[in-house]
């Protein structure tokens, strides 16, 4: 029996390597499932002027169609249906960002923080709450390094019974809080000898001034493979998560998915997979990004003296809050494998199309 797939189009960075990229090929391979979608570069939407009338997902909406708010307008009324995929990274989102998403029929976001934004700002379509999933490496069990300097990093904690701590810095230092780990890594390592950060960075350089005890830190810089991130999990014990904001913060996520200890202040967009005992008390509200056309608000920035101290606690009870997010770690997976996340996906699409 011939069964004819309805057609979307899925309007995204295909050359671009940013995370949107990833988090969209994944919404694309779960969609096939259902609907015949067409993939559409964003350099190249704002220029389309369809006949078909499609039902077009545009992710991420804001940078791809504030371009020109005036084409996209035009554009959108070739279309018989508008989705667009966002994040918010702060508390609020700007006037021309809502216009911008109350010209769509509906927007995806990954968290309820992110919908709280969107709504408290004036967006008056449907907001529905999709989240990011884990890729399917992450469903192995222990795994070995295959990077020479993680099989060494791996040794020296075995030989010398050190505890790791991860953070990851990609970009945005200010916004992940990477001056935050500086101050409680520093108070903490005063305190403890076995205490090591293992910073994962996309280059050799931290910068933001800051000079992290060269004995005490691991950099690990440039690209891994699935496998070693993996791997990289799977030695560390406690995940850093301090970001002021963040659409989602996968690594978080990820990090939980391997058993690890994550701290993360007690607001965010984290909140929805990040146990209670996890959260840590925040000090004030800061500006996230000054200067963002769209992502205006604020964002939670952790109380120091406090992370130190919860840190210092989890450390010399780390056997029992391991033991307890192991089981956690179970859980986790069996709620975001993109699958599952898929079949939300899937039926907020059924919806429009």
């Amino acid at each position: 029996m011939f069964i004819c797939m309805k057609t979307l189009w899925y309007v995204y960075p295909m050359n671009h390597l940013v995370s949107f990229k990833f988090v969209a090929e994944n919404h694309i391979a779960q969609l096939k499932k259902k609907f015949k979608v067409q993939e559409i570069d964003e350099n190249g939407f704002l220029n389309i002027y369809p006949y078909s009338s499609p039902t077009t997902i545009i992710h991420p909406l804001l940078y791809i169609t504030g371009k020109d708010f005036e084409k996209f307008a035009h554009v959108r009324s070739k279309m018989s249906c508008v989705v667009g995929v966002e994040v918010a990274d702060s508390d609020r989102v700007s006037w021309k960002a809502v216009s911008l998403c109350n010209l769509c029929d509906a927007l995806i976001v990954p968290s309820t923080f992110a919908k709280k934004s969107y709504v408290n700002s004036g967006v008056n379509v449907p907001v529905h709450i999709v989240p990011h999933g884990l890729g399917k490496h992450f469903y192995r069990s222990r795994v070995e390094p295959e990077n020479s300097k993680l099989k060494l990093v791996k040794k020296m904690k075995e030989k010398k019974g050190y505890v790791y701590l991860l953070f990851f810095l990609w970009h945005s230092g200010y916004r992940k809080g990477v001056d935050l780990v500086y101050r409680v890594v520093r108070e903490v390592q005063r305190n403890r000898d076995n205490v090591v950060l293992i910073l994962k960075s996309s280059n050799l350089t931290i910068g933001a001034g800051l000079k992290f005890d060269e004995d005490k830190t691991i950099l690990v810089s440039g690209w891994l493979s699935d496998n070693d991130v993996v791997a990289l999990y799977d030695m560390s014990d406690i995940y850093l998560l301090f970001s002021r904001g963040g659409g989602f913060e996968l690594n978080g996520l990820e990090a939980l998915a391997r058993g690890n200890i994550v701290l993360a202040p007690e607001y965010g967009s984290w909140v929805d997979y990040l146990p209670k005992e996890d959260r840590l008390p925040v000090a004030k509200w800061v500006k996230v990004l000054p200067g963002n056309e769209y992502h205006i608000g604020l964002g939670p920035e952790i109380d120091v003296n406090k992370a130190v101290d919860k840190l210092l606690y989890i450390i010399d009870n780390l056997d029992e809050w391991k033991k307890k997010h192991l089981k956690y770690a179970k859980e986790i997976r069996k709620k975001y494998s993109w699958d599952k996340v898929g079949e939300k996906l899937i039926k907020v699409m059924n919806i429009y199309v």
